[in-house]
């Protein structure tokens, strides 16, 4: 009998285990969870906080790792995280995946980068 309660004991405590482990991140193709890493062509909303100036455009947008790091605005300039000779503030750029409930598959990606300079503030509300 005791046998028998220790098998019981020991199966319940590996069942427990195997549920209790967060599944890894999956890493295919150089991306973490959605988007291979490269450069997509993106619908960005452009709002300047000091102007009140909105625009749309369709620009170049580079992901890595599920993060935007670069908005390439097509005539030479562009925005980026990391190190800058500009003296701006880069954040954000974290895409959140909108998927299809039936497929698994990823539609859409979101995704806000803001620049701070100064007193000046512009968001890029991103969608790919």
């Amino acid at each position: 009998m005791k046998r028998i309660l220790l098998v019981i004991s020991l199966l319940i405590l590996i069942t427990i285990e195997n549920y209790a482990k967060p599944e890894p991140r999956r890493v295919e193709n150089n991306c973490y969870y959605g988007i291979e890493n490269g450069w997509y062509k993106a619908t960005v909303k452009y709002y300047n906080y000091n102007t009140y100036t909105r625009s749309t455009y369709t620009l170049s947008v580079k992901v890595e790792y599920d993060r935007v790091t670069a908005i390439d605005f097509g005539n030479g300039g562009s925005v980026h995280s990391g190190y800058n000779n500009s003296g701006y503030l880069y954040t954000g750029g974290t895409l959140y995946y909108q998927t299809d409930y039936t497929t698994g598959e990823i539609t859409s990606a979101t995704g806000r980068v803001t620049i701070t300079e100064g007193n000046s503030s512009i968001t890029y509300d991103i969608s790919l």
